[in-house]
């Protein structure tokens, strides 16, 4: 998961060499960032389709191969043009990363430790940005940006060959019995909570896009904090999702719903989207408990959503349901950053912008409770 999303967490690091070093301007480095997600949301559906085919294995081997050769083609860019086509080759592994994953967990995962796996691999993009934002800048003072993407490049390709010697094939088991089943089922059209939990996955991408890209932004401009302080209170609540994803998940398969955590996340970001609204009346301070129950809801979400695909549609359809739901926060991720930064634009503030991703995240929390009961009617 951390190396399938990792060339748009690299490039993003580096954006001012990079940028730099290849003369384009940062709004031109926002669409080749916009390439990446969009190629992963064409992408997912087909991902997903070829995880059920291929099982587990192979597809997590697919998607390390689309990160490695998107990085080095990135690291030896000498253009634009260059730079957009690593991002899209590695677009792939950037919305099939999710079905692979979740196919992984499908096959190999006992029940009852599905979702503590799920909250753990969850969080390996995370780790991913973390381990870029500590790496990438010194690696890049000692060498060069070109280097230290490489190197990230390299050590995706290393893990690709360990990937396709170690895993066990998937496909073998399936010669030894449920071949015709699961062939039945895989083509069968997908439960309609899928539908739901796909729509969910495009509010909440959305409300992720506006706030990852503009939460900075909006310290600095609007609450006046200096750069310092708008970092931290921007990265802490991706170093605390570690946890809370892994606790989350836990929580989903053995005390609480999935649907009643995911409405529970959704009001919660509804929350964080509310106090981001009245933000500048209350002052700065109030932008520290934003950053604790982000941790909590909002970037917590994803693993429940992948749980909630592993455990509640059969085996031989997670790699397409994954790919289904990916796809709409793939969307979603892309819109909303584009939309939240054009109504501030034309607002001159963010008001509006927070306040349309108040209202999508009440309208994720319907979805999430619809997408219960639907689950619960067919049962």
């Amino acid at each position: 998961m951390g190396l399938g999303a990792f060339p748009l967490v690299g490039t993003a690091v580096v954006a001012t060499a990079l940028a730099k070093d290849l003369g384009m301007s940062l709004t031109m480095f926002g669409a080749g960032v916009a390439v990446n997600t969009v190629v992963g949301a064409m992408c997912a559906p087909l991902s997903g389709r070829f995880s059920d085919r291929y099982g587990g294995k192979w597809a997590c081997v697919s998607v390390l191969l689309s990160s490695g050769i998107g990085l080095l083609i990135v690291a030896s860019a000498t253009s634009v043009t260059g730079l957009m086509f690593g991002l899209l080759v590695a677009g792939y592994g950037q919305g099939a990363c999710n079905p692979a994953t979740n196919k992984l967990v499908a096959e190999r995962a006992a029940e009852g430790r599905r979702g503590a796996l799920t909250g753990i691999k969850q969080s390996g993009v995370q780790l991913g940005i973390l381990l870029g934002g500590f790496t990438l800048p010194t690696l890049s003072i000692w060498s060069s940006w070109r280097v230290a993407i490489g190197l990230y490049a390299v050590t995706s390709l290393v893990a690709a060959a360990v990937a396709a010697c170690a895993l066990p094939d998937s496909r073998f088991r399936e010669l030894n019995g449920f071949v015709g089943a699961g062939e039945t089922v895989s083509k069968a059209s997908l439960p309609r909570s899928v539908v739901l939990l796909s729509f969910y996955a495009l509010c909440m991408g959305c409300v992720v896009g506006g706030v990852g890209r503009y939460l900075v932004l909006f310290a600095e401009n609007a609450l006046a904090m200096s750069n310092v302080k708008a970092g931290i209170v921007a990265g802490l609540p991706g170093g605390l999702a570690i946890g809370t994803r892994i606790l989350w998940a836990h929580l989903a398969e053995h005390r609480v719903t999935t649907s009643f955590a995911l409405t529970t996340q959704a009001l919660l970001t509804a929350l964080v989207m509310f106090m981001l609204l009245v933000a500048v009346s209350i002052g700065e301070w109030i932008m520290w408990p934003i950053a604790v129950l982000s941790a909590i809801g909002l970037n917590a979400w994803n693993a429940v959503a992948m749980l909630s695909v592993i455990i509640g549609v059969p085996q031989q359809q997670s790699g397409r349901a994954s790919g289904r739901v990916v796809m709409g926060f793939m969307t979603g991720l892309t819109l909303g950053g584009f939309l939240t930064g054009l109504t501030v634009d034309a607002t001159g503030g963010y008001e509006t912008a927070w306040a349309g991703l108040l209202l999508l995240s009440l309208v994720a929390a319907t979805l999430a409770r619809r997408s219960g009961r639907d689950r619960e009617l067919r049962a």
